[in-house]
């Protein structure tokens, strides 16, 4: 009996070391297949996971962290993502990350921010990141499985998470990687006094503590129409305080100061590989954030940031219905990167990371990877493509051209502008609720009479557009306030029109964020449109297009053109927008051309 007894445990152990080592066999077996695939090292590590590990802060409050660590014994560097979606988020695939940064020898920490999840105290929007996340750093720089050497990482909130507590200074922070993010978040939410509607009710309401009903209930469309702005999360059954803040500020100030790390450049000592998509809404942000960084970081190490952006959304997506930039437009293309950036300062290695250019980017239709020594590229030369018409430049059956020779006469275009009835954002980088983000076909938009659209013979030769394209619009209004939303498009050879750039500009902002100016009714103004950053090769026999209409809605809050606060009331007009282009106004669009 003893005898049988013996032979079953035996053979129970012998089972359960053998499931053991294959499930150690499996595991080892698919990190190297994705090594393999994201062109890394063979992972050198097997992976143990410590959870919900609770991390004192200053004020006591204790912040819930999981640890992915090396099996083996020993000392290594940390990388940190902290996060308010969840560390046990299956949609942000964190142990993923996570397992594969620690198979390449690094402790990977995972942790709720404050007040989410399993962490205690209070959430409130950004306003505990810069303190919690210096207290974390410190924590992760002196445990006895730490080298005290700490790298950040994370996109979009969990890049704030880097960048608000970096000018702390903390000893231990060695190098950062903030992707899709930026160093103001009073511009990231709230673009020239314009409030990002859609993306922002969503991730409110998405985030909320309490709501009445499932995100995936919500009738986003009626949602993002309700008015005044500050009642769109009632109309939803949450009442958000942190929305409402929002709304009640609408001008930088006091409020957005507490959070904002751009004036603070000089005291920032760690390096970052700032990340960012040409179809992203912080990329214009991130571009500012890296030359700040090179011009005026705390240290020699800070000033060898590192820009790179592909032709991804905020998402990372990079695969399109109406568009296809190849294989290599894959974000995950870039793991390797950044493996390779922590690799050179978190543990020395000369791996050439820093021998490319500073600034890497994928230009678009060409679909290819470049490296230059700056931003825009010293050899862009700045082309002016003059707008020109009869005066019926009104959608894309118009009479409206693009031409590089100036005009001596022209009749002005015009459209109305009607907040009821708003031009529908089509592309672009809204990912939440309805909307898609990326290259989309235009033909909703540009079969509008509200819409002016402008457009270029098909070009004779390859024409390379890389850096920042501006519009000089010579406008008036019959309102007080309004918006020109504007759009660089390429139209194919068979008439498909495909967005590439676009900004909305509010008219009361041109001289100051901070205090609005009204319009004169029907006087005419000068207005320079940043319309942002981007890199495309518009091929021969294709041709280059403009948008201008009054709206890009539900992307942006609508102009309710009254002059009076768009968010807390509701009366809205119409307007008559008129268009001038001729030799004493003539508007143009300015485009950056590189030789190729």
């Amino acid at each position: 009996m003893n005898s049988s007894r013996s032979r079953i445990l035996k053979t129970t152990a012998s089972i359960v070391i053998m499931l053991a080592l294959c499930a150690v066999v499996a595991w080892c077996m698919q990190w190297r297949l994705i090594a393999w695939y994201l062109g890394l090292p063979a992972p050198a590590h097997s992976v143990t996971v410590q959870k919900d590990v609770m991390v004192p802060m200053r004020d006591g409050v204790r912040l819930s962290a999981d640890l992915y660590r090396p099996s083996n014994e020993g000392r290594y560097p940390v990388i940190l993502l902290r996060t308010m979606y969840g560390k046990h988020n299956p949609g942000h695939k964190y142990s993923f990350t996570a397992s594969l940064f620690a198979s390449q020898g690094y402790v990977f920490i995972v942790q709720d921010v404050r007040g989410k999840f399993d962490s205690e105290g209070e959430f409130y929007p950004y306003s505990y990141e810069a303190k919690d996340g210096y207290d974390t750093i410190e924590w992760a720089g002196t445990q006895n499985w730490s080298t005290g050497k700490v790298g950040t990482y994370g996109f979009s909130y969990w890049g704030s998470t880097q960048w608000l507590p970096a000018p702390l200074q903390s000893t231990y922070l060695k190098a950062m990687v903030p992707i899709v993010t930026s160093q103001d978040v009073y511009p990231r939410w709230i673009y020239n006094g314009i409030f990002r509607i859609n993306d922002v009710l969503v991730w409110h309401y998405e985030n909320a503590p309490k709501r009445a009903q499932s995100a995936e209930g919500v009738d986003w469309d009626r949602a993002v129409r309700t008015l005044p702005l500050i009642k769109a999360d009632d109309s939803l059954g949450a009442d958000i305080p942190a929305y409402n803040d929002w709304i009640n500020h609408p001008r930088p100030g006091p409020y957005w100061d507490r959070v904002r790390v751009d004036d603070k450049v000089a005291a920032i000592q760690a390096p970052a590989l700032i990340i960012d998509g040409w179809y992203d809404y912080y990329l214009n942000l991130a571009i500012e954030d890296f030359k700040r960084m090179k011009a005026a970081g705390g240290s020699d190490e800070a000033r060898r940031s590192v820009l790179l952006v592909g032709p991804w959304t905020h998402a990372s997506k990079s695969k399109f219905a109406d568009a296809d930039f190849g294989k290599q437009a894959s974000f995950m293309k870039q793991v390797r990167t950044i493996l390779a950036w922590f690799d050179y300062w978190l543990k020395g290695e000369k791996n050439g990371i820093l021998d490319e250019g500073p600034v890497r980017f994928f230009t678009m239709s060409a679909n290819e990877w470049r490296a230059e020594k700056e931003w825009p590229p010293a050899q862009t030369r700045f082309a002016a493509y003059y707008l020109r018409s009869e005066g019926k430049a009104n959608s894309a059956k118009g009479d409206g051209i693009l031409s590089e020779t100036a005009p001596k006469a022209g009749k002005p275009d015009s459209y109305v502008a009607d907040p009821e009835n708003p031009v529908p954002s089509v592309g672009g980088t809204s990912i939440f609720g309805k909307l898609k983000a990326g290259p989309f076909n235009q033909r909703e938009v540009e079969s509008r009479d509200d819409v002016l659209v402008y457009t270029t013979a098909p070009l004779a030769a390859d024409t390379e557009v890389t850096g920042p394209v501006k519009l000089v619009l010579y406008a008036s209004s019959s309102a007080r306030d309004t918006d020109f939303a504007v759009k660089l498009a390429e139209v194919r050879p068979d008439g498909v029109s495909v967005n590439v750039q676009s900004a909305v500009y509010r008219a009361s902002n041109r001289m100051s964020l901070v205090k609005p100016s009204p319009l004169e009714k029907d006087r005419v103004y000068k207005f320079e449109i940043e319309v942002g950053n981007t890199s495309m090769l518009f091929k021969k026999g294709h041709r280059i297009r403009l948008q201008i209409a009054g709206s890009n809605f539900p992307e942006y809050g609508r102009n309710l053109q009254t002059g009076e606060d768009n968010g807390t009331t509701a009366a809205t007009v119409k307007a008559r927008q008129t268009v001038f282009h001729d030799r004493e106004r003539p508007s143009r669009l300015i485009l950056p051309i590189v030789p190729r």
